[in-house]
């Protein structure tokens, strides 16, 4: 009996430090003492890295924008969207486009309810404007289900911009997300036919 009550009395001395060295842990993590203008200095050292990261992402045309939110031609707000099937990869001279739902009544064209547009990318302009760190990209695929007309916008941090224009098929839609390393997407490419 009495080595029962040891047990006991020992997991509960050993909870009850776990439980108060979490909070200390935490608070070692965090700077001490940081002022509001080091804290905003630090997260602006934070946004130029991830700026800087995907521009050159961008520049070797080797990023892939994984959509958060889709706004269509008539749509007024941006409605969002699951990353792993919505996105924009570039990887080299060839791109890929993909629009899916899990909603969808529809298999789609590809199979996730929506389209995939994958081709090789031609009338390829970069254009950037380092004293406001913007980056344009635009670019033409062309694909098995037609064309394609992108237009990729990043300014001072990771987040893109990406207008899609399917030039056969008169639709045009509008998704924002993250630019980042193929390596780091999860993403899933359905059929593109």
């Amino acid at each position: 009996m009495k080595n029962k009550q040891r047990k006991f009395s020992t997991l509960l001395w050993m909870a009850v430090v776990v439980v108060l060295l979490i909070p200390v842990s935490l608070a070692a993590q965090q700077p001490k003492n940081e002022t509001r203008d080091e804290k905003k200095q630090r997260q602006k050292l934070a946004q130029e890295a991830r700026y800087l990261k995907a521009r050159q992402a961008i520049l070797d045309s080797m990023f892939v924008v994984t959509a958060e939110s889709l706004q269509f031609r008539n749509g007024e707000t941006f409605a969002p969207v699951q990353s792993t099937i919505n996105f924009l990869k570039v990887t080299g001279n060839v791109a890929v486009v993909q629009i899916g739902s899990d909603y969808s009544r529809t298999r789609g064209s590809n199979s996730l309810g929506g389209f995939t547009i994958k081709g090789e990318m031609t009338d390829v302009m970069i254009k950037e404007k380092e004293n406001k760190k913007q980056i344009y990209m635009t670019f033409t695929i062309n694909g098995i289900l037609g064309r394609a007309r992108i237009a990729l916008t990043i300014t001072g941090d990771d987040l893109a911009v990406v207008d899609v224009n399917n030039v056969m098929r008169n639709y045009a839609l509008t998704m924002r997300g993250a630019v980042i390393l193929p390596e780091d997407a999860l993403i899933f490419e359905g059929t593109e036919f």
